[in-house]
Formats: structure tokens, C-alpha cells, sequence
């Protein structure tokens, strides 16, 4: 079934780079493979990800497994989630580092950060819970830059494998350290034998920016988180 799923999900690489890369890293259950569609979920349980190819064969998916949250790969799609009582998110660019080569660095003091900093990162960063910043800083996936020994901003990797928490203090902005955390996070991950991607919200202008100053590639099309409503 890993076979099947990934000659489907290579025929669009960018569009579909978090599913590929949950699956080469065996961070993932497949649960249905076809020349038309591929339905993992992420080891954490509640993140499903699905692209399809045949718009009824991905509804029958969602409503055999009842995902709590879904991944949607095709926005066709959207509109019957909502009648099946799915929130849809924005729409988001997929983007991912697809070179070998590691990026170039300056900034030195970057380190791996432990759970006393999960409250200051919960109370700045929104789209993950304490649970998800505790677990992730357990599991050592989350770095700070500082300044003169103060935390500046921080970066991290979601439990379905891509980059995000990216956040730096006010006053510590437009001093290159978004750039700089991205870049060695990038370098953490091909080190690790990953591609580093991550997902970039349609309209965020300045995260686009940065990404392409970075040399990142995009997908054409948009994928969206969607989540059942309690």
C-alpha cells in the first residue's frame, strides 16, 4: 500500500509534500491507496490528510472514518465537508525545501529549548495547544534564538512533521531572526535526511516572502485544515 500511495501522491510532489513526507518517515498510518486517492493519519491520532482525484470516492473516505481533523488536498471538496459539519481553514500554500545543499548561516545562538519556555510560547503562538508545545519540546523539536541572552523567537516542528511556530518578539523585529531560525531549522532537517515544509497561510505576504528569499518552492494549487465541529 506505501508503494500505491506514493505514485499517486508524487504525481503533484508539492501539493502533496506533508503526506509524502509522513509516509517516508514513517510518522503514519495509511488507510485506504489508490491510483485515484491516498488517506493517512498521523501517529499523534487526530490528523487526518487525505488527496483525492474523485471527489466521491474522497467523501465516502471522510465518512467512513470520521476524521476529527482532515488535511484537504482538494478544495472541490470543501463545500460537502461543511455539509458533513467540517470547519474549513484558510487556504494555504504548501512549501518545501527541495535542494540538497544546506542553507547559509550567521546567527550563532540558536539552541534546542526545554518545557519551562511552554507557557511564554503558548501565550504568543496560536495555532498549537500547551499539550502540543509541551509534548514537542519533550520530544526536543523546539529551538529559540537569543540576544544577549534573551529569548527572541522561536521555531519548531508539529507532531505531523511540518516546520511552523515561527514567531519573534516585537522588539526584537526586523533584525533577520525569522530568516535565521528558518535557515537552521532547514539545515536541522536535512541533516535528519528530511525535506523541511511547511505550510504558509494565502495572503501572509511578509511568511511568502521570506520563503521565496529562501529559495523554497510552492505548490500550485492550496490545501486546507478542516475540523469536525463539537
Amino acid at each position: 500500500m506505501k508503494e500505491k500511495a506514493l505514485e499517486f501522491l508524487n504525481k503533484d510532489y508539492l501539493l502533496n509534500v506533508d503526506m509524502i513526507e509522513c509516509i517516508r518517515r514513517d510518522i503514519c498510518r495509511i488507510l485506504y491507496a489508490s491510483d485515484k486517492a491516498a488517506l493517512i493519519v498521523a501517529d499523534s491520532g487526530w490528523v487526518y490528510m487525505l488527496s483525492c482525484e474523485d471527489r466521491e470516492l474522497g467523501l465516502e473516505l471522510i465518512k467512513t472514518h470520521q476524521p476529527p481533523w482532515v488535511v484537504l488536498h482538494q478544495m472541490d471538496m470543501r463545500e460537502a465537508l461543511a455539509v458533513l459539519g467540517y470547519r474549513i481553514g484558510d487556504e494555504c500554500w504548501q512549501s518545501a525545501y527541495t535542494k540538497s545543499t544546506p542553507m547559509e548561516e550567521a546567527f550563532a545562538d540558536i539552541r534546542q529549548l526545554d518545557r519551562s519556555y511552554a507557557k511564554l510560547i503558548d501565550e504568543n503562538y496560536d495555532l498549537a495547544d500547551e499539550e502540543e508545545i509541551t509534548a514537542q519540546l519533550d520530544a526536543g523539536v523546539i529551538f529559540g534564538a537569543f540576544v544577549k541572552g534573551e529569548l527572541a523567537g522561536f521555531i519548531g516542528r508539529h507532531d505531523e512533521g511540518s516546520v511552523g511556530m515561527l514567531f519573534v518578539f516585537p522588539q526584537f523585529r526586523r533584525m533577520g531572526i525569522a530568516e535565521a531560525l528558518e535557515r537552521n531549522y532547514v539545515n536541522r532537517e536535512l541533516a535528519e535526511g528530511n525535506v523541511a515544509y511547511g505550510q504558509i497561510f494565502v495572503g501572509n505576504t511578509p511568511s511568502r516572502q521570506l520563503q521565496e528569499k529562501l529559495g523554497m518552492d510552492f505548490s500550485d494549487k492550496f490545501i486546507c485544515w478542516c475540523g469536525k465541529s463539537e
